[in-house]
């Protein structure tokens, strides 16, 4: 998940895919891992290595074409800020960005690694199914202990309205 986090940034950014494979080619062999897109020196060495694989042929097209500008770096730098690691690296927490202002995360170890208000461990889905159901923003909040702002973000986002 935390890849496909990753990439979704890239794409985002106007990096077309048929260029994202060959660049994530060059890491692995950097790097030495499979999932490069969550490697810890993604931030660090990586960023240095694509620039450089960014000059070459094959890695043109990891320049944005209607800006020109190099997208790397922001976009690693932007995204893993929302990745939270354990202690040998590996990618615990994932804070979805797109939720703010509600903190939301993606956190394996609890509630079955579906997304969850941070503050208070409620499900997402759990609010918004009772919105989906009738109740009220102003009840669900209560029923819940969480913010009637949280209560529209889960509408905003899961139900595509708002409340």
């Amino acid at each position: 998940m935390t890849e496909a986090h990753v990439l979704d940034g890239l794409r985002e950014a106007g990096v077309r895919p048929d260029k994202i494979r060959p660049a994530l080619d060059v890491l692995a062999r950097e790097f030495g891992h499979e999932y490069v897109l969550i490697a810890p020196e993604l931030a660090t060495d990586g960023v240095e290595v694509l620039w450089d694989f960014s000059r070459s042929r094959a890695g043109s097209g990891l320049i944005v074409a209607e800006s020109g500008q190099h997208v790397f770096r922001e976009i690693v730098d932007d995204y893993l800020y929302y990745v939270h690691r354990d202690d040998h690296g590996a990618p615990e927490v994932l804070e979805l960005r797109h939720w703010h202002p509600a903190k939301v995360i993606v956190d394996v170890r609890r509630s079955f690694g579906q997304p969850i208000f941070a503050t208070s461990g409620v499900r997402v889905a759990d609010v918004a199914g009772m919105l989906k159901a009738g109740d009220d923003a102003e009840i669900v909040a209560d029923e819940f202990g969480i913010g009637i702002e949280d209560v529209r973000t889960a509408a905003r986002l899961l139900l595509g309205r708002a409340t």
